[in-house]
């Protein structure tokens, strides 16, 4: 069923600009101040919110690189983004999201909202660009199992090969723990020559009415591996698993 617009809860986010970083539209302000829809609090609404407390202090870290890029969020900071979801519930809510963006920066970003399944397949069949973004951001999207092949399968599709994502990930799983599903991710992206750095959210304080992150909580870098790289690499790994089965062979002979 698709939920009523009265039922959306717009919440202001005031995030600490990090130092080092200039927003000249800011002028003097040591704040950014960003407006989204999004169900209320509550075990579902809690867990959305705080993935994007974690989220938006990475995205203000990149404002300079965004202006102009394509990317998946960030239009506040210029870029020309495209929300996602691959439960069509939830596109009314990216709409309204979309609609009542606002380019209060002037920084020339946009913002549109679109239904999308995951997977190489579900990919080719969006109209959306492959290698058409310099930045994916995705907050806790990690959390089932049997999804998590099909969501490394569009990270491939979909990231530049210079670009950069980033999955931000706070919430206990449901349907596994998070150390499985953060492991089974890991594991999708070494295989499709993806290379990752694994951190905790920014050391910024989290959302309201918590203290600390919770200890499951991190923050995945994701970048390309270089071809050459990625060959060298593959060459290797089949040279191991050719001499590993020559020597299990060699024993099972004797």
């Amino acid at each position: 069923m698709l939920f009523a617009e009265d039922e959306y809860e717009k919440r202001k986010f005031l995030i600490d600009v990090p130092e080092g970083v200039r927003i000249p539209s800011l002028g003097d302000e040591t704040q950014l101040s960003v407006e989204l829809y999004g169900w209320p609090m509550g075990v579902s609404g809690a867990i959305t919110w705080r993935g994007v407390w974690a989220a938006l202090p990475l995205i203000l870290q990149r404002a300079e690189f965004l202006q102009g890029a394509k990317a998946n969020t960030a239009a506040v900071l210029g870029a020309h983004s495209t929300a996602t979801d691959g439960n069509e519930e939830e596109i009314p809510l990216l709409q309204k999201n979309a609609f009542s963006f606002a380019d209060g920066l002037m920084l020339g970003g946009s913002l549109s909202a679109t239904h999308l399944e995951w997977g190489q397949h579900a990919a080719e069949r969006s109209g959306l660009p492959s290698k058409g973004f310099d930045l994916i951001v995705g907050s806790e999207i990690v959390y089932i199992p049997d999804c998590i092949p099909a969501l490394v399968e569009s990270l491939c599709f979909f990231l530049a090969d210079d670009g950069e994502a980033i999955i931000a990930n706070t919430a206990v799983a449901t349907r596994t723990d998070q150390s499985a599903a953060r492991e089974l991710l890991c594991e999708c992206l070494e295989a499709k020559g993806l290379t990752f750095n694994m951190d905790m959210p920014p050391r910024s304080p989290p959302p309201p009415d918590e203290d600390n992150w919770a200890e499951t909580s991190y923050i995945l870098y994701i970048k390309k591996m270089l071809k050459i790289i990625y060959y060298y690499y593959s060459f290797w790994e089949y040279i191991n698993y050719y001499i590993d089965n020559m020597i299990y062979c060699v024993l099972v002979s004797l």
